[in-house]
């Protein structure tokens, strides 16, 4: 082998030897993995056949960084070997973060358009930041060369001939020697066993917990992002890459998190964006209308999803500038920056204090006044750029490299009693000189930084209608039915280590977690935690059984609980027992073990699993019939037991499905109305069904496994080449294989 193949701890694979260092597949921070080898940041980048890795969330052709560290630090272009179809799509991607979006939506930003006095110009204020000394007006040209493969899948580079085989995997040749490559995305390699989550950490009234404080081309550190939290429910703000594995690790409950802001669409700020998008429940996602139209841009080029399709995975909550906006009970106040691509700042009131953020900006008033007096800032837009809320409580500024960002002397200079409430990010902690003052934002839970206002008029009530609006079975009751569920539900106080009852005892009573965790212990084997919004203790009061298994707290928790005869009298006249008894008697089936025999659906957590499990309905099917044929309509999917399902095309190809296979028409969106394809049982077959309707409704409410479940079967990743020969993606899951004459079904 005369090639050294390394695997970034990040993603993505690091190929040298014979005059040749190319980095294949490109995660966000990946360039902080290159940096600490000690050999430098390479300069050619071969993209991999997917541009997005679905199941991790996240870019796999992540550039912006690569090219800037390439141009501004080495003073040399990017080289860069892809498809050619996929050329139009990285280099939107690109434009987009290095230059801004093509179109503005400011009008209906400001409360009065145009005629508002601060109304910035941000065509002009970007093309500022578009010079260059030596080039002049930068377009992307001075930053990337693109070599695209020839109609032989062949491209050569740096004397090499390299080869593309077949999806991901390449042969590169030189001086007589051969060796092949194959890129593995960071979601296929083998995870470790996730282990028991420690203790919970408990959020404060009002505070900032920082995930990452870094830039982006700090090795050391997590780029910056930050959790506010308001009565204890937290605002994620620019998300850094993997923030819901670091807040597991923090033993931070994702589930107080529901709203995310996005300030702005570089990568070191959207990248964990797009990956809390895709993970638990429906996330509020607030930003302006101009920054959301650049984020579609750049993550429908990079998934593949349409801009409907992806605006369609959360709830977008537009802010007007300048204008106070509710978010998690407190107001905030945003604004723009001064910064190469429209990007947000904004101010935090709540409970008679205030929080103040500068996010990415150029805040050096000299400069911005010498601005103002070549043109490029009104002198509305300079007052709206200087007057950073310096008396707020908590104050958190950027620093950086100018002109670009903050210079940490113009912070420096500061009044002391001002720099006693500001805390710098987007810095290393190098960087920031001695003896002035300054100190970086301290990242952990632990070092939380909490502002003390006096605890919100939050009643009883209140904390218990939010555990019922977020349980999915109660959210179609009627309003009135609220008044009754105060009346039958109380509340139980436990600490860590309580039996809440034990396998084999009467069940009496239906529970739901208002905070805090629970373990259930159905025997040696197995264990699920449950926490915040999820419910347990239905099985026994509806089938009118025993407990099926120990219950233990794991944390302090916060419980509501209805009596039996309540509980079956709160639901009595609804769809609600019929769905309870089909969860209880499903959770008997063994449908959780089933869903581990799928890649996707064993990644559900348990409010999840819950979820879909209500909505399925076992079934049966005799060897040779058929669950449905060609052109029938799509009224229902299949998810294998027990036994194989052959699925045909018109054409005659087909496959096996074996146990964990979600069988059904594979459009992503559950649009296509009749099947195209068909599918029968190969022997006789125990299955679940589950209906159209209620699949669409579950995939609304948790985006990421929609995603992540179509993608696989859709074939997302290579929608944008020839199609490969194949059953043209008729059935949904894992637990499937190509067969012969003579098949045998595959297992998941």
């Amino acid at each position: 082998m005369f090639l050294k193949l390394e695997e970034l701890n990040r993603g993505g694979l690091l190929v040298s030897g014979a005059g040749i260092r190319m980095q294949v597949g490109a995660y966000p921070e990946t360039i902080k993995d290159t940096m600490l080898l000690g050999q430098g940041v390479p300069d050619l980048y071969l993209l991999p056949d997917f541009l997005f890795d679905t199941e991790a969330g996240v870019s796999a052709a992540e550039l912006e960084f690569p090219l800037y560290f390439n141009f501004y630090v080495q003073r040399r272009k990017l080289r860069l070997i892809c498809r050619r179809d996929q050329v139009r799509r990285i280099l939107g991607v690109l434009c987009e973060a290095l230059f801004g979006p093509r179109r503005l939506y400011l009008e209906q930003e400001f409360p009065e358009g145009r005629l508002a006095p601060d109304f910035p110009d941000l065509e002009l204020e970007m093309s500022f930041f578009k010079k260059d000394p030596e080039y002049g007006q930068l377009r992307l040209k001075h930053f990337l060369d693109v070599l695209t493969f020839d109609d032989l899948d062949r491209v050569r580079v740096d004397g090499a001939l390299l080869t593309r085989l077949a999806p991901n995997s390449y042969r590169l040749e030189k001086d007589g020697q051969s060796q092949e490559i194959v890129f593995g995305y960071r979601s296929a390699r083998p995870q470790p066993e996730a282990e028991v989550p420690g203790p919970l950490w408990k959020p404060p009234v009002f505070g900032v917990t920082v995930i990452g404080s870094g830039h982006g081309f700090d090795a050391a550190t997590s780029t910056s992002g930050f959790i506010l939290w308001m009565d204890q429910k937290g605002v994620m703000v620019d998300p850094p890459v993997n923030s819901t594995a670091w807040m597991r690790a923090n033993g931070i409950n994702n589930r107080l998190i529901q709203d995310v802001i996005l300030t702005h669409c570089h990568a070191d700020h959207d990248s964990g964006t797009m990956q809390k998008l895709l993970e638990e429940g429906r996330i509020r996602l607030h930003s302006t209308e101009t920054v959301m139209q650049s984020f579609l841009t750049k993550y429908s080029a990079l998934t593949g999803l349409t801009r409907e399709e992806l605006s369609s995975l959360f709830a977008f909550r537009p802010v007007i500038i300048g204008q106070p906006f509710r978010i998690a009970g407190a107001m905030f106040t945003f604004h723009y920056t001064f910064h190469p691509i429209p990007t947000l700042g904004f101010k935090v009131e709540y409970q008679g204090k205030g929080f103040a953020y500068s996010c990415d900006t150029l805040y050096d008033p000299a400069r911005l006044s010498d601005l103002h007096a070549q043109g490029y800032l009104s002198e509305a837009r300079l007052h709206t750029l200087l007057d950073f809320p310096w008396h707020l409580d908590v104050l958190f500024h950027e620093a950086g490299v100018p002109p670009i960002h903050t210079p940490l002397e113009v912070l420096a200079d500061l009044p002391e009693e001002v720099k006693s409430r500001l805390y710098l990010v987007h810095v290393s902690q190098s960087s920031i000189p001695p003896d002035r003052g300054l100190r970086l934002a301290p990242p952990g839970p632990e070092h939380t930084i909490v502002i003390p206002v006096d605890p919100p008029n939050t009643s009883m009530a209140q904390k218990m209608l939010d555990v019922l609006a977020h349980i999915d079975m109660f959210r179609s009751m009627p309003l009135e039915r609220a008044h009754e569920f105060l009346q039958i539900t109380h509340y139980l106080e436990l600490p860590a280590g309580t039996t809440i009852f034990r396998k084999g005892e009467r069940g009496d009573r239906f529970y739901m977690v208002m905070s805090g965790e629970v373990e259930i212990i159905p025997d040696q084997q197995h264990r699920y935690v449950f926490g915040r919004y999820d419910y347990f203790g239905e099985r026994a009061l509806i089938l009118q059984e025993e407990r099926g298994a120990d219950l233990v707290t794991r944390t302090p928790v916060e419980l509501l609980w209805m009596e039996r005869r309540d509980f079956l009298a709160f639901i009595r006249d609804t769809d609600l027992p019929g769905m309870f008894r089909r969860l209880a008697e499903n959770r008997v089936l063994g449908s959780w073990k089933l869903f581990d025999a799928n890649r996707v659906l064993r990644q559900m957590t348990a409010l999840q699993k819950n979820q879909l499990t209500i909505l399925l309905r076992h079934d049966e099917a005799a060897a040779g019939s058929w669950l449905f044929k060609p052109n029938d309509p799509v009224t229902r999917y299949f998810l294998v037991d027990q036994g194989c399902v052959r699925v045909t095309t018109p054409d005659g190809e087909s496959l096996l499905v074996g146990r964990g296979g979600l069988v059904g028409e594979p459009d992503r969106f559950l649009q296509v109305e009749r099947h195209r394809f068909g599918a029968r049982a190969e022997e006789s077959c125990q299955l679940y069904h589950i209906a159209r309707a209620d699949l669409a409704r579950f995939f609304c409410e948790n985006p990421g496994t929609q995603v992540r479940l179509l993608d696989m079967i859709q074939g997302v990743r290579y929608q944008h080449q020839p199609r490969r020969k194949g059953p043209g993606g008729g059935f949904l899951g894992p637990g499937q294989s190509r067969t012969g004459p003579a098949p045998s079904p595959a297992k998941a």
